[in-house]
């Protein structure tokens, strides 16, 4: 080898070296977490490009880092670049860094470029790879909630709270959608099931009305004609799958309320809409008839056996003011007014003593 064959070779290696010391030096984790800071807060403030710039000095300082290049998509479909997310995300989707967030994103990107095709089959790998993945079944649920088929977007969401319990969204949705049906046994019940899981959000408030105005619609006390309306003809008519012999849940449910309604409301006299304190009384009416025909033993629910619970302790109608507090709150001011003491107790108790969310629960609708 000649003289100038090796000074040649000593220049590129040192030229090698020098360029691997510099990429190094531009890895600073620190630098780099504290530019995300930054941008994480312009995202709380809703200033998505300010947080593209603060994502992309991050980056600067630690390439390649996926939950960064996560992140900067996110804030890209928030100025409604979904091309740009989708060409960020598609090739680090599937890593495992970012779990089932990855599909998701990728997923609804597709969804909002309205290509079906593609969103349902990312969402589907997904699954493949987090069968248990709540906010995948939700996603799936929503493809066909958008495209008028309640009927399959029902059977998602249902899934969705049987694969992952403690994922709120798929309760909300199930008790939006079935509100919007002649079911409403099943929207009443999934919208407990969601305040139980998730107690202090705006969705909180805006559920608790809701679960207040379904069982006011459901419910025509002392009127002759139909004075209990919680599910449609149809449900009424399925027949209990263990025979003919056996009252099925929606039939049950209906006639012991019914009799609840009778022992707390007065005599020929329609009420059509009931206060909460009237509510109250009429669930805690119900529960205990429930109890005494053996119904809590016959029909799986594990909403009703948590409320039997609450009434053996003593703590059921606590919890029902507690449940119905957005519904009119005026009365729900008296009534923390007039047992402040007693409510803050319950509420303490409630807080280390809530119903539990580790395994998938039924309510009678497509139970596990």
């Amino acid at each position: 080898m000649t003289r100038t064959m090796q000074r040649s070779l000593i220049v590129l290696l040192v030229a090698m070296l020098l360029g691997q010391a510099t990429m190094h030096a531009q890895r600073d984790p620190l630098r780099a977490d504290d530019e995300a800071g930054k941008a994480l807060e312009y995202m709380d403030r809703n200033l998505p490009e300010s947080a593209i710039q603060a994502w992309d000095k991050a980056l600067a300082l630690m390439p390649d880092y996926r939950p960064y290049i996560y992140e900067k998509a996110v804030c890209l479909t928030m100025t409604k670049r979904f091309d740009d997310a989708i060409a960020l995300l598609t090739p680090i989707y599937t890593d495992t860094s970012l779990k089932d967030r990855g599909y998701q994103l990728l997923g609804a990107c597709y969804d909002e470029r309205q290509d079906t095709s593609s969103s349902r089959r990312i969402y589907r790998e997904g699954l493949a790879a987090y069968p248990t993945s709540g906010r995948l079944h939700f996603e799936m649920g929503q493809q066909y909630y958008v495209a008028l088929d309640r009927t399959v977007a029902h059977q998602w969401w249902a899934r969705g709270t049987q694969a992952d319990p403690t994922y709120a969204k798929n309760y909300y949705w199930l008790a939006k959608s079935f509100a919007q049906t002649k079911d409403i046994l099943w929207a009443m019940q999934y919208a407990e099931l969601f305040l139980n899981l998730e107690r202090n959000t705006q969705r909180t408030a805006e559920m608790s009305q809701l679960c207040f105005e379904l069982w006011n619609k459901a419910l025509k006390i002392g009127d002759a004609n139909d004075p209990i309306n919680f599910c449609s003809d149809e449900l009424l008519e399925q027949p209990d799958p263990r025979g003919q012999n056996v009252m099925s849940f929606p039939v049950a449910f209906e006639y012991q309320m019914a009799l609840a309604a009778s022992v707390v409301t007065p005599k020929d006299t329609v009420t059509r809409r009931l206060s909460i304190e009237q509510m109250v009384d009429l669930r805690y009416a119900f529960t205990r008839a429930w109890i005494k025909a053996g119904l809590d033993t016959l029909h799986r629910n594990d909403l009703l056996t948590w409320n039997v619970e609450l009434q053996r302790q003593g703590k059921l109608k606590d919890y029902l003011w507690w449940l119905y507090a957005y519904g009119d709150k005026t009365e729900m001011n008296r009534f923390f007014r007039k047992n402040e003491q007693r409510y803050d107790t319950f509420l303490v108790w409630f807080g280390e003593n809530g119903m539990v969310f580790r395994k998938p629960l039924c309510v009678g609708y497509r139970c596990p």
